[in-house]
């Protein structure tokens, strides 16, 4: 039955249906809360971050060097990328710059503590032969999950 309820409702009225019941879950179950974000996030825009999922990402980061969020923009990481050659193709500029962070944040001490250390480091993670599709993204919601 509400397969055909559903098909007869206009689109805006699904949407903000649909709005309704995500928000009433957010406030009860946060945890599903974000498995439903995040399949919905996956179905509009697939398994690479954007600008705002990014943003969402990185400021959470806690830093080892005592910092909390970003430790590298968007257009510094970019301008590694072209040092190293990096080709955007089966990740792109944001996955990039959360994999770079993510592993300033975790490995800060342990590594030299330059920019294009944390991209090889980076180029190897997100090329790794055997990963998964999407592999920055999918690591992301496997760590917060």
């Amino acid at each position: 039955m509400h397969k055909q309820i559903l098909k007869d409702i206009s689109d805006e009225k699904l949407r903000e249906f649909v709005d309704d019941a995500i928000m009433m879950i957010r406030e009860t179950n946060h945890d599903l809360y974000e498995t439903l974000e995040n399949h919905l996030y996956k179905e509009a825009y697939g398994c690479h971050f954007n600008n705002w999922m990014l943003e969402k990402a990185l400021k959470n980061m806690i830093n080892e060097d005592g910092t909390n969020g970003a430790h590298w923009s968007v257009e510094q990481t970019n301008s590694v990328a072209k040092q190293l050659d990096i080709q955007f193709k089966d990740f792109n500029e944001y996955d990039w710059n959360y994999v770079m962070n993510m592993l300033y944040s975790d490995y800060y001490g342990s590594v030299p503590n330059d920019s294009t250390s944390y991209g090889k480091m980076a180029k190897k993670f997100l090329e790794d032969k055997d990963a998964p599709y999407g592999k920055a993204l999918k690591y992301y919601w496997a760590m917060n999950d």
